[in-house]
């Protein structure tokens, strides 16, 4: 009897969900062009007994990881992955009646979008503290960027090479304790990918506790300390 409450109260969530998501086709785009050559390193989630593919995509859409996902109607299977890559998890390629979608890769307002990232960001040129940083993010739907590794170093170096010139870019990166030792971590707490310009972070005057870009000309565009409240350009990222 549990057991039936549990999936009664998880379908009415999915319905009340789906209710409030509206409808997903302005987000998703179909794609049948398979080449079995998804890395199953990339996918987020394999769960059974989704009821229909619109259920799938709303799983996706409220994980920001989820760049793509896959619903076998039969199996009533959904796969969630970090990729846009097309094809199958490995083991599982050979199995027909799978659909694919990937995000609409379009970007809402002044936002610019990545394919090879995933994501659409925004570089502000004018200055904010950190935390007001943050907020002007959040107004527009979105957060501070964060790098997850040397690939998406090497194309938000690149945007702010062209954007230049800024002295520095603000990204979602801060300093904090963790189990008694000061570590780096992004706003989500993930562990970042670092790239600190020589001589970073330095902590200069013992107060630098956020992270940005060194944008200024002649420095490699690495990551640096600053002070939360010294106002720097920023960036702002979304997924789609």
């Amino acid at each position: 009897m549990e057991k039936i409450l549990i999936k009664y109260l998880y379908d009415l969530a999915m319905i009340v969900s789906y209710i409030s998501a509206g409808d997903l086709c302005n987000k998703w785009m179909q794609d049948l062009d398979f080449e079995n050559n998804l890395d199953a390193s990339m996918l987020l989630w394999d769960k059974d007994g989704i009821p229909c593919r619109k259920t799938c995509g709303i799983l996706c859409n409220s994980n920001p990881l989820c760049r793509s996902f896959f619903y076998h109607p039969s199996l009533m299977n959904c796969l969630g992955s970090q990729s846009y890559k097309r094809g199958l998890p490995s083991g599982q390629s050979i199995q027909k009646g799978w659909e694919y979608y990937t995000r609409s890769q379009q970007c809402d307002g002044d936002y610019t979008f990545n394919k090879t990232l995933g994501l659409c960001y925004k570089i502000h040129p004018e200055t904010k503290i950190y935390f007001k940083a943050m907020d002007a993010c959040e107004a527009e739907e979105a957060k501070l960027i964060i790098i997850r590794n040397e690939m998406e170093f090497v194309h938000v170096r690149d945007a702010l090479i062209s954007a230049s010139p800024l002295t520095f870019a603000l990204n979602g990166l801060r300093k904090i304790l963790v189990d008694g030792t000061i570590t780096w971590k992004y706003w989500n707490g993930q562990s970042p990918y670092l790239d600190w310009e020589p001589g970073e972070p330095d902590n200069y005057l013992g107060d630098e506790y956020c992270g940005n870009f060194f944008t200024i000309p002649g420095h490699q565009y690495k990551f640096d300390d600053v002070n939360c409240f010294w106002h720097n350009s920023f960036i702002c990222q979304k997924y789609i």
